[in-house]
C-alpha cells in the first residue's frame, strides 16, 4: 500500500491529540471535561456535559459534537468549550458554528497526532466558545444527555 493511500485513509477518524497541544490549552483554560477521550467506550453524545470542555471529536462526528457542547453552553451547564478540529473552512459545520465561535486559531503548520509517523495530511485549527444563544433550528434532535 503506498503512503498516500495510508495517510488520507478514513480507516480511522479518531487522532489522537498531541499532548504539547492539550497541555497548553489545558494551561489556558483548565478543562474539566473531554467528552471524546481516546479508546473510551463511553458516547460522548449521550453524556451530559458541564464545566470547562476539550473536545477532539470523532471527524466523522464533528457537526453532532459541535452542537452537543453549544446545547450545553446555551442552557448554560458548559462554561467553555474548545474544540481541536480540521480546518475545514468549506463545511456548513465550519459556516454554521464556528464563524460564530469567539475565536478560531489556526494552527501553523500540521500537526502530528499520537504516535504517527508523518504529520497530518490537513490543518488543524482550535475553535473556542465562550457563550452561545441557541437558533433552534439547528438543534433538531440533539442528545440531552
Amino acid at each position: 500500500m503506498s503512503l498516500s493511500r495510508v495517510v488520507f485513509s478514513s480507516s480511522s477518524d479518531h487522532w489522537a491529540t498531541p499532548n504539547v497541544v492539550y497541555d497548553a490549552l489545558n494551561v489556558e483554560f483548565g478543562f474539566t471535561f473531554d467528552p471524546c477521550p481516546l479508546y473510551s467506550g463511553e458516547d460522548g453524545l449521550q453524556q451530559a456535559w458541564g464545566g470547562a470542555v476539550y473536545c477532539n471529536p470523532p471527524y466523522s462526528k464533528i457537526p453532532g459534537f459541535i452542537k452537543k457542547g453549544l446545547f450545553h453552553l446555551g442552557l448554560g451547564h458548559v462554561r467553555l468549550l474548545v474544540y481541536l478540529l480540521p480546518a475545514r473552512t468549506d463545511t456548513a459545520w465550519f459556516h454554521d458554528f464556528c464563524l460564530k465561535a469567539s475565536e478560531i486559531r489556526f494552527i501553523r503548520g500540521r500537526l502530528k497526532f499520537g504516535n504517527a509517523q508523518f504529520n497530518a495530511p490537513f490543518p488543524s485549527m482550535v475553535v473556542v466558545f465562550k457563550e452561545w444563544v441557541m437558533p433552534e433550528q439547528l438543534f433538531d434532535k440533539v442528545p440531552l444527555g
